[in-house]
């Protein structure tokens, strides 16, 4: 899976599509969500992980917010395994609609993790997993840009 952007191409591995399938919000399930490592090649960023939900996230129907300790062990272990090349690039998470969007909660936290954390690079991305499309978008510290779904 590819998403376009002015500036940025990102690529999704097949792994992190299948974790994103499995957590998909139908029926009447919880919100759930990660974090997404990767590495970034010139203009293209490779989604290579995708964290799973541990017992220690909080969530609900209409909400999820992540328990940074271990987000923040899964982000050591992949940087250290990989010899530094696999990095923390963004956050992932559900929403029980078929086209999402982000909401006042979802733009504060991408904001706030972006201004508060140690990034390797100058952008951070959000996705958003919806019951029909997925919501991508890129953040460099001043405005969230839209990616598109690239056709076959």
């Amino acid at each position: 899976m590819m998403y376009l952007g002015e500036e940025k191409t990102v690529i999704f591995d097949e792994g992190v599509i299948n974790v994103f399938k499995f957590f998909r919000q139908t029926g009447k399930k919880s919100e759930m969500g990660g974090i997404l490592l990767g590495k970034i090649v010139g203009n293209k960023i490779y989604v290579l992980k995708a964290s799973i939900p541990t017992p220690f996230d909080k969530s609900s129907r209409f909400s999820f917010n992540r328990h940074k300790k271990s987000a923040q062990l899964f982000i050591d272990y992949e940087f250290l395994n990989s010899n530094g090349t696999i990095i923390y690039i963004g956050e992932w998470h559900t929403h029980p609609e078929s086209n999402p969007t982000p909401s006042g909660p979802d733009l504060r936290m991408n904001k706030n993790q972006f201004k508060e954390n140690i990034i390797n690079e100058d952008f951070l991305l959000m996705v958003i997993i919806g019951l029909k499309s997925n919501f991508v978008a890129h953040y460099d510290g001043t405005k969230i840009s839209e990616l598109k779904l690239k056709s076959d």
